[in-house]
């Protein structure tokens, strides 16, 4: 009988383990893929002060930027720097495995190319079984296996309300000086794209990227074109990109008897972005946090365990709220409106706001400045009852 079985070795999964194993209790993380970190998931770009708040492996860090430009349908674009919003992108594979070897120094088990079949808890454990291998006990179980939500209609925790499409690739080339953010309709509707400069091995690489409603393969397949013709790459063929389902919001509920949910399969993720690393450490630590007092006490109901929901409701539930409702709002707006904000932010104080505002990790106080102003208020309302 092992004390936690953590369903997925991503930065959630792996959070949970290594809080758990060093304060010594008994942690098995099960993960699906033969190598850790890979296949890649995301585009790997994180708030520089998570590194300090969660003791994260600084050598996976490829480069660091404190700018991004906003291009409008139009064409025109704006820049928005900050040194409150500096990003390190990193290396995904190695930001994985780092964390995975601090759980393994801490005491945990990991257990890589291992599927997950069943998922059964009863009064005394869970029950796990595993394809090829034998069914595993565990006192209680962490679901931290991303946007896969089979475990959570069986077990009953529901699934996110709302869902977008991504769509995302690295490739070697000499892409932007800066990180851009493509807006419109037609480039990536209820969403936008992006490209990430950087260097790997002193060599230049890009990452490209959309988030929208539908058909994400398509529209990436134009922002890809697009992009190589304004760059002149060559045309050799670019791989396919990954495609991904992004959760918008919470599943209805993240923790029952013996389990718990955290990062990507409770939904928890930046809704304006989609970015989801921030989020999965911060549900993962209040996660280990629960489960530590609730193994020594031998208490391992929903009703002790609904601590770690109230938990990241008081840490996140403001920023997901208002996220949400910032998100449902500007996703509505017309190419028209969109390039009249840009030229807003060109002519306005729009940009010195948001220097004053702007968080990687937080986006609330932003959009709370944005609906607050009342020039861009009114683009905004203008767009949505036309």
């Amino acid at each position: 009988m092992r004390d936690v079985a953590i369903i997925g070795a991503g930065p959630a999964g792996l959070t949970v383990a290594r809080t758990l194993a060093s304060r010594g209790h008994d942690v098995v993380v099960l993960e699906e893929h033969a190598e850790i970190g890979v296949p890649v998931h995301c585009t790997g770009v994180l708030g520089l002060e998570a590194f300090e708040e969660f003791d994260l492996p600084r050598h996976s860090i490829l480069s660091t930027a404190h700018m991004a430009r906003f291009v409008a349908a139009d064409g025109r674009d704006v820049a928005v720097d900050s040194d409150r919003a500096q990003a390190a992108v990193v290396d995904r594979a190695r930001f994985d495995q780092a964390l995975a070897a601090s759980g393994r120094a801490a005491g945990a088990e990991l257990r890589s190319g291992t599927r997950v079949r069943t998922v059964d808890i009863d009064d005394s454990g869970v029950t796990i079984g595993i394809d090829d291998g034998p069914a595993l006990r565990a006192r209680a179980c962490v679901l931290a296996c991303g946007a896969n939500y089979r475990f959570n209609r069986q077990l009953g925790l529901g699934v996110p309300r709302s869902f977008v499409q991504s769509a995302q690739l690295e490739q070697p080339m000499e892409g932007p000086a800066d990180v851009e953010v493509h807006l419109g309709r037609a480039v990536a509707p209820g969403g936008f794209a992006w490209l990430v400069p950087f260097e790997r091995d002193g060599q230049p690489h890009t990452r490209l990227g959309l988030m929208c409603e539908s058909r994400a393969q398509g529209f990436f397949r134009d922002f890809a074109d697009r992009t190589r013709t304004r760059f002149n790459v060559s045309p050799d063929p670019w791989r396919e990109p990954r495609l991904k389902i992004l959760p918008l919001g919470p599943v209805s509920r993240t923790y029952a008897n013996r389990l718990l949910a955290v990062g990507d399969a409770a939904g928890l993720v930046k809704p304006t972005t989609g970015g989801g690393i921030y989020y999965s450490m911060i549900s993962g630590s209040l996660a280990a946090e629960t489960l530590d007092t609730a193994l020594r006490d031998d208490d391992l109901r929903d009703a002790r365990l609904k601590g770690y929901e109230q938990a990241w409701r008081a840490r996140l539930g403001g920023e997901i709220r208002i996220g949400l409702a910032f998100r449902t709002l500007v996703s509505r707006m017309t190419d028209r409106a969109i390039d009249a904000v840009v030229e807003l932010a060109r002519v306005d104080g729009i940009v010195p706001m948001l220097r004053e505002t702007a968080d990687f990790n937080w986006h609330r106080q932003s959009a709370l400045a944005l609906l607050k102003h009342a020039q861009f208020r009114k683009i905004l309302l203008s767009s949505l009852w036309r």
